[in-house]
């Protein structure tokens, strides 16, 4: 018995179909052009990214081990929707999986006018908005439905962390379809004295993600759930898909691990076989 399609877009005229719930996050992804060498792999849907309406040039750019994981710097990049879709729309219609494309604009109107530009892109399968840390609620609702006003494809919101249980219900609200949980959280390092600051990835989060899905599960809310954080083993990622979540999102653990995505397709393979046949044996 093969393992069942996994809508990420439930309810949506389009939909937004995997066959499996390991997906890539930009952070392992990229723009889709240069996927890692995944050992045999096939992840259910890539995140390309990160995109902006006007897109914005290079900062400083890097990794910093910290305890338990890394801080990965800010570099303020994204490339323009424009641009992306020029550049990339061939690789992403040769991925041979969904591509959902990541948009990180700050205002509305920027938002939903690079949603417009993406979702002229044939190969695109849906739009992620991972929206900044301080966006007001209010932000959120006008973005989502005026990038609905200009695109048909189905919109997720990538929640900032710490927030997720509060702005999940005002998101889906306003017309998400997927809510993704959450961002990495800001962490800081010291080096030569001087502090640092960027993203923070390592499996010891992922006990905070799991809090965060569970409230956001809670909410019985009309959407997918996306787990994403901390999620660096098989079992992590079915205790995500326990808690409630859909799909989860890899990062960092695809750097050094890109075999990793072979094993929890294959966990979640065994996993939804053990299903079947225990209800077969019920029937």
């Amino acid at each position: 018995m093969s393992a069942p399609m996994i809508d990420l877009a439930p309810g949506h005229k389009i939909g937004l179909i995997v066959e499996n719930p390991v997906l890539l996050a930009p952070a392992a992804a990229g723009f889709g052009d240069r996927l890692p060498r995944l050992e045999g792999g096939a992840p259910g849907a890539i995140v390309a990214g990160p995109v902006s309406a006007a897109g914005h040039g290079y900062g400083r750019s890097g990794l910093v081990e910290v305890e338990g994981g890394v801080l990965a710097l800010p570099s303020g990049f994204s490339r323009s929707a424009r641009r992306a879709v020029e550049r990339y729309a061939g690789a992403w219609a040769r991925a041979g999986c969904p591509v959902v494309v990541q948009l990180v604009d700050e205002a509305a109107a920027d938002f939903a006018k690079a949603a417009a530009r993406v979702a002229g892109a044939q190969a695109v399968a849906g739009i992620e908005w991972s929206v900044p840390a301080g966006l007001a609620p209010s932000t959120l609702a006008e973005g989502l439905r005026a990038a609905q006003r200009v695109a048909d494809l189905p919109l997720w919101v990538k929640l900032p962390w710490g927030r997720a249980g509060d702005l999940a219900e005002r998101a889906v609200a306003a017309g998400a379809v997927g809510l993704v949980v959450a961002q990495p959280p800001a962490g800081s390092a010291l080096r030569a004295g001087a502090v640092t600051t960027g993203a923070l990835h390592g499996p010891l989060l992922f006990a905070t993600l799991l809090d965060q899905l569970v409230a956001v599960a809670q909410q019985s809310l009309p959407c997918a759930l996306i787990a994403s954080g901390g999620i660096f083993t098989a079992g992590q990622m079915l205790q995500a898909l326990a808690a409630g979540a859909q799909a989860v999102q890899l990062d960092a653990v695809v750097w050094s691990e890109p075999a990793v995505v072979r094993t929890m397709v294959a966990a979640w393979q065994d996993g939804e076989k053990g299903t079947a046949q225990a209800h077969a044996r019920t029937e």
